[in-house]
């Protein structure tokens, strides 16, 4: 990276005729303007630190796979690290079946005789098609992190 000839401060090779940070004028003067790989100035983890630590990366198809059939239990959210998240949503999930549940029983005029039974159906049938539909989704996102941060593979 570049140094201003005045103020010694790291400058980019745009900044030809004033420095920006002390505004002396050509400060890369008598120096190349060479581009320098970003990549190498950033420090990451080494190797054995993540050993160390036992970070692994995570499965996007496994966690999508987990959504698809097995979200109604947060398999996902478990899988990912979301503990809490993943009994938040075991129990959002246990309110939305008793609402349909209790919906559709109280319409059982138009159920007709088994109305226990459909109602039942019903509710957990459509809580698994949610999560189908947003299993598929899951799949196609690229964004998404486990609970240390990591993305997932």
């Amino acid at each position: 990276m570049p140094k201003c000839k005045h103020c010694h401060s790291n400058i980019t090779k745009f900044d030809k005729e004033r420095c920006p940070i002390c505004g002396g004028l050509n400060p890369l003067d008598g120096q190349t303007s060479e581009t320098t790989d970003v990549t190498q100035l950033i420090e990451t983890m080494p190797e054995e630190k993540k050993n160390e630590l036992n970070i692994k990366q995570k499965s996007k198809k496994v966690a999508s796979f987990l959504l698809m059939f097995l979200g109604a239990f947060s398999a996902d959210e478990f899988y990912l690290g979301f503990i809490i998240s993943g009994i938040i949503r075991i129990f959002i999930n246990i309110l939305f079946v008793a609402g349909i549940f209790t919906a559709l029983y109280l319409l059982k005029i138009i159920i007709g005789q088994n109305a226990l039974l459909y109602s039942a159906l019903i509710a957990v049938g459509s809580l698994f098609l949610v999560y189908i539909v947003l299993g598929i989704i899951s799949l196609f996102k690229t964004d998404r992190k486990d609970k240390n941060g990591v993305l997932l593979k």
